[in-house]
């Protein structure tokens, strides 16, 4: 059965049979914006799909949301999971926490992430060609953390940022760039980064904001004396923002950049791609130390009952350094999605979105929350 047919099947299971503790309730549409302290929100959903290289998975995601804090408008906080299982014997379990305390005085972002699944590999560059044997089977435990105080101004969170990752490069399947072994982490190995985690945040709601802006910047230099196999820098910048040009519409705007140095591994340099950035392309398509994107999404929610649906648009592409960006290859990204509003409370969306890129590039994607 076509791979597109089984994944739109999974749409409407995923709507059909979604639980959700206050889905009746919230149906007035005069309750207030906010839940309060000790209240808690929470979505589930099961999914299946197929592919050639996981065969048939079956799993379920959800997410938690709740307010540590009494004081008006505060931040929620929630608890997103997801994980699957495949007849091949595949698995993913995602967990990520993003938490509140003291009166939104300290903001713990964190995700955790175990699982066996087939990657992919085409080397590195921007102009990387398809090849036969392209996916390897790895086994992966990740885990980063973000531990940002509030410092000088509502708005703005500085503090520290860690990460860790174990990889273990179990099959190669034959993959040529794996076996010559001629990349740094063709064997797999650990990575253990620290480093400075900065956001600044005027959003007016974290889950859906309709005006105000969200900027962070982190840092991660992963050294040996913290346990790490190589040693390299890593740097992340995300630049976000939000207008308000009718109604509850909202025309939503991101730039994002990442710089790696140093002698990294394969497989945590910057990658192209994904559920959130460049969607459209396989995450890891194309991969090298510098990676820049800039993208725009309109959205339009509560279309039909619960319903909405976005647009987007973007380019984007990978380099070996900022002086060696071309134009020459830089690529598009566009598509559209569908939202279902699960927390008329907090805002808080089903998401399904269809990408695409050139080259037959293509990708369906399922989650919570928007992309940015």
């Amino acid at each position: 059965m076509n791979r597109k047919l089984l994944l739109l099947i999974t749409i409407v299971f995923l709507l059909l049979f979604s639980f959700n503790n206050d889905l009746i309730a919230q149906e007035d549409s005069n309750l207030p914006d906010t839940v309060g302290v000790g209240g808690v929100n929470w979505f589930a959903y099961p999914f299946v799909f197929f592919t050639p290289e996981t065969n048939w998975a079956f799993g379920a995601g959800g997410v938690i949301s709740f307010k540590l804090s009494d004081k008006l408008k505060s931040k929620p906080s929630s608890i997103t999971a997801s994980g699957y299982y495949t007849v091949n014997n595949q698995y993913d379990i995602t967990i990520q926490p993003e938490m509140y305390f003291f009166r939104d005085k300290i903001k713990i972002w964190s995700k955790f992430n175990y699982g066996k699944i087939f990657d992919y590999f085409y080397g590195v560059g921007n102009s990387t060609p398809e090849t036969q044997n392209d996916k390897y089977l790895q086994e992966n435990i990740s885990f980063q953390i973000k531990i940002q105080p509030k410092l000088f101004d509502e708005r703005l969170n500085i503090g520290i940022n860690y990460e860790f990752r174990r990889m273990n490069v179990a099959d190669k399947r034959g993959n040529p760039f794996l076996e010559m072994g001629t990349f740094t982490g063709s064997d797999g190995g650990t990575t253990s980064g620290i480093g400075l985690a900065a956001s600044w945040d005027s959003r007016d709601n974290i889950f859906y904001p309709h005006t105000g802006g969200y900027y962070e910047f982190n840092g991660s230099n992963f050294l040996k004396f913290l346990g790490s196999n190589f040693n390299y820098s890593k740097y992340v910048f995300d630049f976000r923002r939000f207008f308000n040009p009718s109604g509850n519409q909202v025309f939503a705007v991101q730039t994002y950049f990442m710089i790696v140095t140093g002698t990294p591994p394969f497989y945590d340099i910057a990658l192209l791609g994904g559920d959130k950035v460049m969607r459209g392309y396989l995450y890891g398509r194309y991969r090298d130390r510098f990676y820049y994107s800039a993208q725009a999404e309109y959205r339009w929610p509560n279309i039909i009952w619960r319903f909405g649906v976005v647009a987007f648009a973007g380019i984007g592409d990978v380099a070996a350094s900022l002086a060696k960006v071309s134009l020459a290859t830089i690529k598009p990204t566009y598509g559209f999605g569908v939202r279902f509003r699960i927390d008329e409370l907090q805002k808080l969306d089903l998401r399904v979105d269809f990408g695409f890129g050139e080259d037959d590039n293509s990708g369906i994607y399922f989650s919570v929350n928007q992309a940015f």
